[in-house]
């Protein structure tokens, strides 16, 4: 048994290894890379359309061969289409993409400072019945996207700077009467009401109808989208141990400073690194192995489960209804912030109580460490460690 212990951790010691070396020798196959971008969105209500105008960057590499095989404006078409995500209504849309090479450089600088700019025009139609627009940067863009939203001719009060694998605001398509789209229209007092007064009251009504912006149902939702390694934690704490009082240990060590991230992030004290759910993937991997080689609790453990819950709670304020919920830029209410947090214990905890109902049935029977801890826990340390790579490939 022993022997066989020795060979799988020097197994995963090797692949470790492999892996890493080939993450390093990664970025040195690239040609034309995009280093800089700023995007102007141009959203026309009226007629139903959306156009993405980004001015990108693009630098060559040191191998001229590979500089011929793949041009800037290739590597132009790759970037906005593997990193820039149109969504209206949590739905993806996939514009067309027309490329113009520009020359950013003028006579006089040296061909060694020389750099071409690339103009990436995405454009497309609003969907029917769309009520709001949001940008989406996939995890794996090396830099932020610097955006401006110009809405029926009128453009936004401030720029956004959006970071890998963050949403931006989301902005309302909706056809307005009057006035600017970023600015409420205030009504001066003995107006008579307009046609546009109707219209409101009509879109709050819809609100009321859905339930409006749950600050609970968005924390429950924030808990099972994305990569869901949040819920994984909670069912890899459970594959080492059932006993009440160590269980009740990692929870209280998982939930605690999740949700006090979660609380910095609403208030915008805290940044999200696009590595926050790689770093999570990573963690996942060590509390599964620590499952299948280990049948006590020890004090590392604890500790790992705690970092857990910091890179959770960062994780999950990079999800779609987190961005939603707390896209106001006048101010988070404290009710809305607890609500939210309550919204996203529950989901963790009802996570927990299910599998831990499931894994005290199977606990009964003699196999049980053998057909149900070890391969639960090497797929979550398969799924961990996958979504720890898959940022870098």
């Amino acid at each position: 048994m022993t022997k066989r212990l020795t060979e799988t951790r020097r197994g995963l010691l090797r692949y470790a290894a492999a892996l890493a070396g080939a993450l390093m020798l990664a970025p040195a196959l690239e040609a034309h890379q995009v280093s800089s971008i700023s995007l102007v969105t141009h959203l026309d209500t009226e007629e139903q359309t959306y156009v993405l105008d980004a001015a990108m960057e693009v630098v060559p590499s040191d191998d001229p061969a590979l500089n011929d095989e793949i041009p800037p404006e290739e590597a132009a078409r790759e970037f906005a289409e593997e990193y820039l995500n149109i969504l209206f209504d949590e739905d993806d849309h996939a514009p067309s993409v027309e490329i113009e090479l520009v020359d950013a450089s003028d006579e006089d600088t040296p061909e060694a400072l020389k750099r071409q700019q690339v103009l990436a025009k995405m454009a497309g139609r609003i969907p029917e019945g769309a009520r709001e627009f949001m940008l989406y940067l996939d995890p794996q863009c090396p830099m932020a996207v610097v955006m401006v939203v110009i809405k029926d001719g009128q453009p936004s009060r401030r720029m956004q700077v959006v970071l890998a694998g963050e949403y931006s605001r989301p902005v309302d398509v909706a056809p307005i009467t009057e006035g600017s789209p970023f600015e409420e229209a205030e009504a001066d007092e003995g107006d008579t009401p307009t046609e546009a007064a109707p219209e409101t009251g009509e879109a709050e009504a819809d609100d009321d109808e859905s339930g409006g912006p749950s600050a609970f149902g968005a924390g429950w939702r924030s808990v099972f989208s994305g990569d869901r390694l949040p819920p994984a934690i909670v069912v890899g704490i459970f594959l080492l141990t059932l006993a009440g009082r160590r269980v009740f240990l990692q929870v209280a060590a998982l939930l605690v400073p999740l949700s006090a991230v979660v609380a910095l992030r609403a208030w915008d004290v805290l940044s999200a690194p696009a590595w926050a759910a790689t770093a999570l993937g990573v963690l996942l991997v060590a509390i599964a192995m620590e499952a299948i080689f280990h049948r006590e609790l020890r004090w590392w453990r604890v500790a790992i489960v705690a970092v857990a819950g910091v890179f959770g709670g960062l994780a999950i304020s990079r999800t779609m209804p987190f961005a939603r919920l707390f896209a106001d830029e006048a101010g988070i209410d404290a009710g809305t912030v607890i609500l939210y947090l309550v919204g996203v214990e529950t989901a963790l905890i009802v996570v927990g109580i299910a599998t831990a109902a499931a894994l005290l049935f199977l606990s009964r029977h003699g196999w049980y460490r053998r057909s149900v801890v070890q391969p639960l826990a090497a797929l979550l340390a398969g799924y961990g460690l996958f979504c720890a790579v898959e940022r870098f490939l």
